[in-house]
C-alpha cells in the first residue's frame, strides 16, 4: 500500500477501535499511512490493527484515554519511535451521554467534555510536537452538526462540540506558521457505536434517518472520505474551517421532516433522548 494520497506518512487516530475512527483507521492505511490506532478498548483497536495488516497495511494499537495528559504525550512517543514522526492525527475519541440542564447530574457534564474536548485540546498539544519540528503537518478533529446546532437532551455533548470547533479555529491559527492545517468534520447521525442500544436496528436508524434531507443515517466510511481528504495535500489550502458531512441535515430546519406532521417529530425526539454511547 505504497501508492496512495498517504503513502510515506503516519497517522494517529483516535477512537479508532469502532465506528468512524475504525473506518478512518482502515482507509488511510489503505491509502499508504502507517497508522497508530489509539483507542480506550484494547481489543477493539486490536481487531482493527489486525484488520488493516490482513489487507497488506501497517499499524499498531495503542491504549490511551485521550482525557489524560500523559496519556496522550506517551501515544504521540509511541507514534514517533515506531514510524518517525507525525504527519496527521483524527482526534476523533467522543462519547455522548443523554442529560438535561436543570436536573442532570454535573458528573456527566463533566466526563463528556472531559473527552470529547479536553480530549482534543490534549490530542492537539500532543501531536503538535512532531509537526513543528517536521513544519508539516494535517489534524482533522470530529466535531458534529451538534457543533453548529443547538438542541435538547444532551447539553454536554453540544457544549463540547461547539468547543471543538472554536477549538479547531484557534488552533489552526496558531499552527499555520509552522504549515500545520487544522479542520473538523460535522457528521449528521451517522450509524455507530455513539447510538449505543439504536445502532445497527435498522428501524430506528430509519426513524433517525429522517432528520436528514437524504432519509437515511449516515455510515462512518463515508465520514472517513472526508476525513482522508482533509488530512491530504488535496486540501492545501483548507485550514481553520469545520465542514459537514451530514445529510443535508443543517441545510433546512427539520431536514427531511420538514415537510412531515407532529407526530414524526416527536417520535424523532424520543429516539434522540435515548442515545448514549462511544464513536
Amino acid at each position: 500500500m505504497s501508492d496512495g494520497i498517504h503513502s510515506g506518512t503516519s497517522a494517529i487516530v483516535t477512537g479508532g477501535g469502532s465506528g468512524i475512527g475504525r473506518a478512518t483507521s482502515v482507509l488511510l492505511a489503505a491509502e499508504g499511512a502507517r497508522v497508530c490506532v489509539a483507542d480506550l478498548d484494547q481489543s477493539a483497536a486490536n481487531a482493527v490493527v489486525k484488520e488493516i495488516e490482513e489487507a497488506g497495511g501497517e499499524a499498531f494499537a495503542f491504549t490511551v484515554d485521550v482525557s489524560v495528559p500523559e496519556q496522550n504525550t506517551a501515544m504521540v512517543a509511541a507514534t514517533v519511535e515506531r514510524f518517525g514522526g507525525v504527519g496527521l492525527a483524527h482526534l476523533n475519541a467522543g462519547i455522548a451521554i443523554g442529560s438535561s440542564i436543570h436536573e442532570g447530574d454535573i458528573e456527566t457534564f463533566d466526563r463528556v467534555i472531559a473527552v470529547n474536548l479536553r480530549g482534543v485540546f490534549l490530542g492537539m498539544r500532543a501531536v503538535a510536537a512532531p509537526m513543528i519540528e517536521a513544519q508539516r503537518g494535517a489534524i482533522v478533529a470530529t466535531a458534529s452538526v451538534a457543533g453548529l446546532l443547538g438542541g435538547t437532551m444532551m447539553p454536554s455533548y453540544y457544549a463540547s462540540k461547539h468547543g471543538v470547533v472554536g477549538l479547531v479555529k484557534s488552533a489552526a491559527a496558531e499552527f499555520a506558521q509552522h504549515n500545520i492545517r487544522v479542520n473538523a468534520v460535522c457528521p449528521g447521525v451517522i450509524d455507530t457505536p455513539i447510538l449505543g442500544p439504536a445502532h445497527g436496528v435498522k428501524e430506528i436508524t430509519n426513524m433517525l434517518g429522517q432528520g436528514h434531507l437524504l432519509n437515511r443515517v449516515g455510515q462512518p466510511e463515508e465520514v472517513a472520505q472526508l476525513v482522508s481528504f482533509l488530512a491530504s495535500d488535496r486540501a492545501s489550502f483548507m485550514t481553520g474551517g469545520a465542514y459537514t458531512v451530514d445529510g443535508g441535515m443543517t441545510a433546512t430546519l427539520g431536514g427531511n421532516m420538514s415537510g412531515g406532521n407532529e407526530a414524526d417529530t416527536e417520535s424523532f425526539l424520543k429516539v434522540m433522548e435515548g442515545l448514549r454511547g462511544e464513536n
